[in-house]
């Protein structure tokens, strides 16, 4: 694949949509049951959203990670489409405890290390260093913000190809008239 630029290497988003399809099934249970079952509509975005599930500590924190790991750029960022709040339902409603007590073990481990007050490059170190916090957490934060960010409707709309209802329904069509195999080989 070639970078727009320079000509060479793939596009970093094109890396993650990529890296979201293989990887898709090997989302977490609560992941999947969250991202078919929450209503997009309880996730308001902007300044005035405020956790229900999360501290607000613990918000600003997810807010800023999810925001580097996706950031805006010719595409909208994590914030942009409301990737805080969906994490906070998901953890609110339907992460099983031990994934709750694992998410809240990494905040809490970022939260003791000021890391929404560090520079930038200190938050990335953090976000790419399983030493610093932990493996299943930083595994666990992204799968959440790409789930969040790729079944967001604004993403769903101008970057994937979105298509509510894929073709006309025409129930009850005859074999004979779409054809079977089976029934043309006798």
């Amino acid at each position: 694949m070639k970078d727009q630029e320079s000509g060479y290497g793939m596009v970093r988003r094109e890396a993650i949509k990529r890296a979201a399809l293989l990887l898709g099934s090997a989302l977490a249970s609560s992941t999947i049951a969250g991202s078919l079952h929450a209503q997009r509509a309880e996730l308001g975005k902007g300044a005035s959203w405020s956790p229900t599930h999360l501290s607000e500590a613990q918000a600003r924190i997810v807010s800023v990670a999810s925001e580097l790991i996706l950031p805006r750029s010719d595409t909208p960022g994590a914030i942009d489409v409301g990737v805080p709040q969906f994490i906070d339902l998901i953890f609110g409603k339907f992460m099983l405890d031990d994934e709750k007590q694992r998410f809240e073990g990494g905040l809490a481990k970022l939260q003791q290390a000021r890391f929404v007050s560090l520079e930038e490059r200190e938050q990335l170190s953090f976000l790419k260093s399983p030493s610093k916090t932990s493996a299943s957490f930083l595994r666990q934060l992204r799968e959440l913000t790409i789930t969040g960010y790729f079944t967001s409707e604004e993403v769903a709309k101008t970057m994937l190809r979105y298509d509510p209802v894929p073709g006309k329904y025409r129930g009850c069509v005859s074999v004979d008239e779409v054809g079977n195999v089976l029934m043309s080989e006798n």
